[in-house]
Parts: structure tokens; sequence; C-alpha cells
């Protein structure tokens, strides 16, 4: 068993390491694309975009640190609703939540590659249709960097992600620097057809955009919480300096990109509805002769989604050793925790087999991005409950976090809705058989498991705003009063849903 003073000493993470981990995990594949399909969905409306997205991000994260505060262990991000109620009701937040980051690593690799094939107009890596076999033996290779950067633990994992954050904050400001340099027509921010746009273009963004997928790395700091120094401070800190850095880097990303789109071009496509470039960036840049930008593009094309990726892949794994612990996943899907590198190297291995077989059956981006966001938002739901059930006198304020939640998520494609919600119930027709054979009454996994999914078939059906504000507070109230949260407690094995090393932690006085 590690000692608390070889904790302390050997596996724990400063507060720089935490907030690089977050930044660098938001300055992943999302800056590469974000900026043109925000133009395209809220026009001068993308900057309140970005600010609401970054309020929304700060909010959730803020809820995750008050339960980290209470528990820091490995992989909070998928147990807090293990730990506040029990791990049955807690399973469509937990799958949520990692198969979403699980697939983010996924997508990071398309990234590099969808980029690469841009620049060399080849259709070896990729065509009109996705990537091609090539392509994905080529992102695939990419995805075993990430595992090899994992593979050793979090101060190889640190050291390399202080370094990479550096270059992923530096290549932005420096793209942005050239393209505001080289061109910027502000006659591009009252072009014909603008009033198009509104608020309500800027919160249906914050999702079709790709703005909470491209926010989302705020969480990792959570999910290594068992690992940073003084997690009560450390955690929420962290999340508040990466939410705020990244979402300048981005509003001025945004800027210069629609300022250096050529003016004739905008206007002969419509608006910026009507802008279509593959690789957004990088064929702005070409467009306006600026290639050692586009040289520079390329080489960030690899370097910051890799760094979210390798990020992601290891949160992916403390996420699913989460799971396991708190009996959600099978016993076999993890292992004792390494004693030097102190990781699960068997949840690892489980994490980047799984992003392959993502990564092989999927095409594009975009084709990923949406639908993973939709998980995404599912996951954070966890949060503002969790909150609300260990820490009552926080309730009023993870209602309105709640409330938002739910009024965000009613901007998903209704085909992706409907798609996400019967994930949801399939696997949790397959849990509740599990949990039957293993003796459960059918009567309790009902009460533990309906409510959620009930809330989410309702607001699917009927999408009015203030229906949807109304029916998200009464579940919240619900769902976080002393009664439930009781019952729940009741109906729960505490030596499955808390681990030997949550005992430790709460034993050595951290939380």
């Amino acid at each position: 068993m590690q000692t608390k003073e070889h904790l302390k000493t050997t596996h724990r993470t400063s507060l720089f390491s935490a907030t690089a981990l977050s930044a660098t995990s938001m300055v992943g594949s999302g800056w590469l694309f974000s900026a043109q399909l925000n133009a395209k969905i809220a026009g001068n409306y993308s900057f309140l975009a970005w600010f609401l997205a970054a309020l929304l991000i700060i909010a959730v994260g803020l809820c995750l640190s008050q339960v980290v505060a209470k528990y820091p262990v490995r992989g909070a991000t998928t147990r807090s609703s293990a730990l506040s109620h029990n791990g049955i009701f807690g399973m469509p937040f937990a799958f949520a939540n990692w198969f979403g980051v699980m697939v983010v690593i996924a997508t990071e690799s398309q990234a590099t590659t969808q980029y690469l094939a841009a620049a060399l107009h080849s259709n070896m890596l990729m065509n009109n249709t996705g990537l091609t076999v090539h392509g994905k033996l080529f992102a695939l290779a990419v995805l075993f960097v990430y595992l090899m950067v994992n593979y050793f633990g979090i101060m190889l994992l640190a050291k390399i992600n202080n370094v990479v954050t550096i270059l992923k904050i530096f290549t932005p400001l420096f793209t942005i620097a050239l393209l505001i340099i080289a061109k910027f027509d502000t006659t591009n921010f009252s072009i014909v057809g603008d009033g198009a746009y509104s608020t309500s273009s800027a919160i249906t963004a914050i999702i079709s955009a790709g703005l909470i997928y491209s926010y989302n790395g705020f969480q990792i700091s959570v999910a290594f919480a068992s690992e940073i120094k003084n997690p009560r401070r450390n955690v929420p800190l962290s999340i508040i300096l990466s939410a705020v850095i990244v979402m300048v880097v981005y509003m001025l990303l945004q800027l210069a990109f629609m300022g250096a789109v050529p003016h004739d071009q905008l206007l002969s496509v419509g608006g910026w509805a009507g802008l279509n470039y593959h690789s957004p960036l990088l064929n702005l840049a070409m467009l306006l002769g600026l290639n050692f930008v586009a040289i520079v593009l390329l080489a960030d094309s690899t370097i910051s989604p890799s760094g979210t990726g390798f990020a992601y892949l290891g949160a992916a794994s403390r996420m699913s050793y989460a799971m396991g612990s708190a009996g959600q996943m099978p016993k076999w899907t993890i292992s004792k925790l390494h004693p030097k590198y102190f990781l699960c190297r068997r949840s690892l291995l489980l994490n980047w087999i799984l992003a392959s077989l993502v990564l092989w059956n999927s095409e594009s981006w975009a084709s990923l991005m949406v639908v993973v966001t939709g998980y995404h938002i599912i996951g954070y739901m966890a949060a503002p409950i969790s909150m609300g059930a260990i820490r009552p006198k926080t309730r009023f304020f993870g209602a309105i976090v709640f409330v938002l939640l739910g009024a965000i998520l009613t901007t998903l494609p209704q085909h992706d809705f409907f798609m996400m919600n019967v994930s949801l119930v399939g696997l949790m027709v397959i849990f509740g058989a599990v949990q039957i054979g293993r003796g459960a009454k059918i009567s309790i996994l009902l009460q533990l498991i309906v409510p959620f999914l009930l809330y989410l078939w309702v607001i699917y059906l009927y999408q009015n705003l203030i229906f949807v504000g109304i029916i998200s507070l009464i579940f919240y109230i619900f769902i976080t009063s002393d009664t439930y949260v009781n019952f729940c407690k009741l109906h729960r094995d505490t030596s499955v849903e808390i681990d030997e090393e949550t005992a430790n932690l709460l034993l050595e006085g951290i939380h």
C-alpha cells in the first residue's frame, strides 16, 4: 500500500500542472475547426457563444470541485453520483462521461490525420467520404503514441504535457497575430444577412459548433484529483484558470478568423452560413499566402490534438477504473495500481483498444463531435446532482446549473438526442439484467434507474424552454432530496461504492 508521504512526494502534481492538463485538453482539435462552425451558426454572436459556454463550463466545474473537496478520488468525474447516491443510480452519468471522453481520444487522432490530408492535397489519407484505410492506419499510429505517453504514469504525462501546453497556447496566439496583421476586414462583421443571427444562435452554437467539445478538457484535472496536491484548493482553481485562459484564446481566434476571410468570397457564398473550408485555418492561411503560418498550423495539427488525446486517454483510464471500483464495470476491466507509476494499466489498455475501434468505424472529426457533446452534457448533469446531495446548502446553485444543462441539451439535433436516449436505455436494460442476476430486486432497480431516463425522454418529446426549465427544476429537487438520497444510500454496497483508495484518502484527512 502507498504511504501518505510517498503519495505526497512522488505521485502528486502541482496547480500549474493541473491547470496545464485542463488547458492543453481544451486546446485540441476544437480550435482548428470551431471558429468556422461557430461563425456559420452564430455570425457576430460567436463571441457571446464562447463566453456563455465558458460560464457554463466553470459552473459545472465548481459543482465538481465541491464533490472533489470531500472525495478527492481517482476518476471523480464518473464516480461522483456513485458517491453521493449509489452506483446503479449513477450508471447513466458515469457511462456518458466516460464514453464521451473515450471517443474524444479517437476524434483527436482523426483531426491530425484530416489536417495532414488537406496539406498534402492527396486522397491517400482522406477522400470525400472520410478517412481511407491508409488514413485510419495512420490515425491508429497516432493513438499508439498516446498510449506510450500514458504508460509510465502521471509524472511523465505531466512533464510532456507542460511543454506541449506552452506550444499549444503559443501556436494559436501566433496564428491570431499573423492573421490580424496580414488581413483584418472590419466590413466582414456587418455583412448582409447578419441580422438572421441572435442570442438563440449563440446558444445553439454551444453544442452544434463544438464549443462544449472544445471546452470539455476542463474536467481533466477533476479526473486526476487523487494525484493533485491540495485538491480542495487546486482543482477549482485549475478549472477557473484554464477556462478563462482558453476562452480568451478562442475569442481572439474567432476575431482573427472572421476578420481574415476575404470579403468578396464571403459575399459570394451568401455570408457566414455558406462558408465551407475543409480544414478552415489551414485553407485560410494558404488562401492568404501565409505559407509559414500554414506550416506552423500543420505542425500544430499534430501537437494540439495529440496533447488533448494523451491527456484524455489518461483521464478515461482513470474513469473506467473508478467505474470498475463502483461496480459499474466488470471487475476484470481493472487491476491493482502499478506500484511505481500509480495507474491501472489494464484500464489504460482497455480504453486504448475501445478508442481504436471507434476510430476505425468513423469517418471524420465532424461526424463524431455533436454526438459526443450530447454525452458530455449528460455527464455534466451528475455534477450539480452530486453536489446538491453531498452539500445540501449548495442546492440552489446546483438547481440553476442543472436547469441550464437541461435547456442546452434540447439544442441537440433531434436524431442525435433520440439515439443518445435509446443507447442509454439499452445500456441500463443490460446493466439492470446483470444486477438482477446478482440478486437485486426489480422494484428497487426501477426506482434507481427510471427517474433520470424518464426525465430525458420527457424533455426530448416536448422541448419548450419554459416546460424544460420547470421539469428540470422539479426533477433536481426530487433527486437531491434527503428522502431519495437516503433511499439510494440504503440500497448500495459501500464496500464496492467506496474502494480502498477512497477510504485511505478520507482517513488521511485530505478531504
